[in-house]
């Protein structure tokens, strides 16, 4: 009788449990804040970060999801020596589409930010070097939280994401400012470190070039990562336009990562069970197939709720007005629903057209998420 109640109730005990990492999007942010002069030093700097982290959540969203999905049905072991062609193929394909991401996210910043053709260059090697720097410890974490929380009996489509994306925030964030650090110092080591990346990435693409599901997952997940970057520039420019509204509301400036995470993750959370239910045949790809997740849809939505409470208490002890509270709450009430349908409605149309959901939806969901959060927060402060 208790271990029924339990399971009943799990997805509300992991995502309680992941969701708990988004609170370390607060060191990202306080570690932004404290490097605020490097990074408002020229236009391109402030105008490439939010571009950075949207696009390292994206890629890491689809290891994530592919991870969890192969663990379930068994394409990926919970190890890292020993394990199958798929999950190889799966890294060869985060570093390959890493580079791609780059250099799109170097060019939107060039094109946006009004820099010159001579800053080219070193906006191009910034953007490759951060990505670099990042990637060398986030594919290898997300892939570990897949593989422990496999054993542990835990649902890695519930855990593996929330988990790895907070990693993968702090961690951006560290390599974004070690890029800007060297570019606007001893540059020349980010063009060392960006000309390194091209030749070992050229090497992996001819490694697994006749891997099928490396050419898959590149063929079905850049248009994905392509327009992920696009409009995580409308993130990036909307922060930057609101930046001196959210400063003269500190409590906003503390939590802001952590309100973008943990939505994000909640939708996140429901696209990965969505897209497992889909592939093992326990749910029919139909649209009218919500109303059978609304028990799991409302046990995410509380575990989200009791997080983002907490960061209305934070906001308000840290800002010392009512508008620090109501925000956060306000901005989680009217999104959520409207992320989860999205997230749901992605799921159901990218299965029917026999693509694989895992491509799409975490990278889509959560830049949405990024974009709208950051908008709606723009809005309200003007308000």
């Amino acid at each position: 009788m208790l271990k029924d109640r339990e399971r009943k109730f799990q997805i509300l005990r992991d995502s309680m449990f992941s969701l708990s990492f988004d609170m370390g999007g607060l060191i990202a942010g306080g570690l932004l804040e404290s490097f605020s002069g490097l990074a408002l030093r020229t236009g391109w700097s402030i105008a490439l970060y939010p571009i950075v982290l949207t696009g390292r959540g994206a890629l890491n969203g689809i290891e994530a999801a592919r991870i969890s999905t192969g663990l379930h049905l068994g394409t990926v072991k919970p190890t890292f020596r020993g394990n199958t062609k798929y999950y190889y193929s799966i890294l060869a394909s985060m570093v390959t589409l890493s580079l791609l991401m780059s250099l799109l996210m170097g060019s939107l910043a060039f094109i946006f930010s009004g820099a010159t053709l001579e800053e080219l260059p070193i906006i191009l090697s910034t953007a490759i070097s951060s990505q670099t720097i990042a990637i060398i410890l986030i594919v290898p974490a997300t892939s570990l939280a897949g593989h422990e929380s496999f054993k542990r009996g835990l649902d890695p489509d519930a855990v593996v994401y929330p988990i790895s994306s907070t990693v993968a925030d702090i961690w951006a964030t560290i390599s974004y400012i070690i890029a800007l650090t060297i570019a606007f110092g001893p540059s020349i080591i980010n063009h060392i470190i960006a000309s390194a990346t091209v030749i070992f990435t050229l090497l992996v693409i001819v490694i697994f070039s006749r891997e099928e599901e490396f050419r898959r997952t590149i063929r079905e997940s850049f248009p994905t990562v392509a327009s992920v970057t696009l409009i995580s520039s409308i993130s990036g420019f909307s922060l930057s336009s609101a930046r001196k509204r959210i400063e003269e509301t500190p409590g906003i400036l503390t939590i802001y990562p952590a309100i973008i995470d943990t939505l994000g993750d909640c939708g996140a959370i429901f696209g990965s069970t969505s897209t497992t239910k889909l592939f093992t045949g326990l749910m029919e790809p139909s649209l009218s197939e919500i109303s059978s997740r609304i028990n799991e849809l409302a046990q995410i939505w509380v575990a989200g709720l009791i997080y983002y409470f907490l960061y209305a208490i934070i906001g308000f002890s840290v800002g010392g007005s009512l508008r620090s509270f109501a925000i956060p709450l306000l901005v989680y009430s009217i999104l959520f629903p409207l992320i989860s349908l999205f997230t749901f409605s992605l799921a159901i149309v990218a299965f029917r057209k026999g693509l694989n959901p895992d491509n799409f939806i975490i990278p889509l969901e959560t830049t949405m998420t990024d974009t709208i959060t950051t908008v709606m927060l723009s809005a309200i402060l003007s308000v």
